[in-house]
């Protein structure tokens, strides 16, 4: 039984969250590098084998014995979202630029009230649906509705933030089950594997050597990410650390325009603005702070999973 006093902290826990988003983001761009010279099923096989080989010594820090669970169903409702999620997103970055496609994934802070309610009967305010909206907006606006807007990179995009969504309840709901983040990451990159390898098999197509780095890159950076933002979900809720997604966007942005040259219009930096004060209303309306330090205080002080 969990009995440690020390309360978390939030405010450190936003600050390992937006590190991971940097290196989702990172794993983002070298995916989108590639272009469509690769089957997105074996970027995904890559990533979560090389991701598997870095997490494993975390995972097996207590023995075979440490990756025993009682709540694997959970595992898996998170592990299979979450893979669908990347493998959704890599496909949408083929049809749309990489800024476009960050940001449908990065809907998913707007979907995950409705999952939560739906999972754990936790009602939805109406003030937090009216953050939504303005999201959505703001989405709306990125995307510029006099375009194919029904295009397909459009639909992968938006379910990636959908399929996303739920995943981060899921990593939300082991955490309060107090599961290891080493078992975590376990299940999670094992799935991945066990779900992309055989057809990564039937599609392979042989990397050259520095293709072969820039594909070792994405597992690393993705492993790196996975753990801190596990890391982070033990100081705050899914609620009110996935509207952080939103800093992806900005990242996103950065990374297209110093690296690869592509300008990043008025119509996306508007709408991120909308969506970013979306997803923040969602986190105060929903908290509702007495003053700004207890912005950053977590409400569930006990909640610490060990590594």
């Amino acid at each position: 039984m969990h009995t440690e006093e020390t309360p978390s902290r939030l405010g450190l826990g936003i600050s390992i969250a937006l590190a991971a988003y940097l290196f989702f983001v990172s794993a983002s761009s070298l995916v989108w590098s590639f272009h469509s010279r690769f089957p997105v099923i074996q970027i995904i096989f890559i990533q979560n084998l090389v991701s598997f080989v870095l997490t494993l010594p975390l995972a097996l820090k207590r023995g075979t014995d440490g990756l025993k669970t009682s709540v694997l169903p959970i595992h898996l409702i998170r592990d299979v979202f979450g893979v669908v999620s990347y493998y959704l997103y890599f496909v949408a970055i083929r049809f749309l630029d990489l800024v476009d496609a960050t940001i449908l994934n990065y809907t998913a802070p707007f979907f995950v009230p409705l999952v939560w309610w739906i999972w754990h009967k936790e009602r939805v305010s109406s003030n937090v649906w009216w953050s939504i909206f303005i999201g959505f907006i703001g989405v709306a606006v990125i995307l510029n509705p006099s375009r194919e807007i029904l295009q397909l990179g459009f639909v992968f995009g938006i379910f990636a933030g959908i399929t996303s969504a739920i995943a981060m309840c899921g990593i939300r709901v082991l955490n309060l089950k107090l599961e290891p983040t080493g078992r975590t990451l376990f299940y999670y990159f094992t799935t991945g594997i066990m779900l992309s390898a055989p057809f990564a098999w039937i599609y392979w197509v042989p990397p050259t050597g520095s293709e072969w780095v820039r594909a070792i890159g994405i597992g690393v950076a993705t492993s790196i990410g996975q753990i801190l933002l596990t890391l982070s979900y033990r100081w705050g809720t899914a609620s009110y650390l996935s509207p952080l997604g939103y800093a992806t966007v900005v990242y996103a942005g950065l990374i297209s325009y110093f690296l690869f040259g592509e300008e990043v219009g008025t119509r996306t930096w508007i709408g991120t603005a909308l969506i970013i004060a979306g997803g923040t209303a969602t986190y105060l309306l929903k908290k509702k702070p007495a003053n700004l330090a207890d912005t950053f205080r977590s409400p569930y002080p006990r909640e610490r999973p060990p590594l």
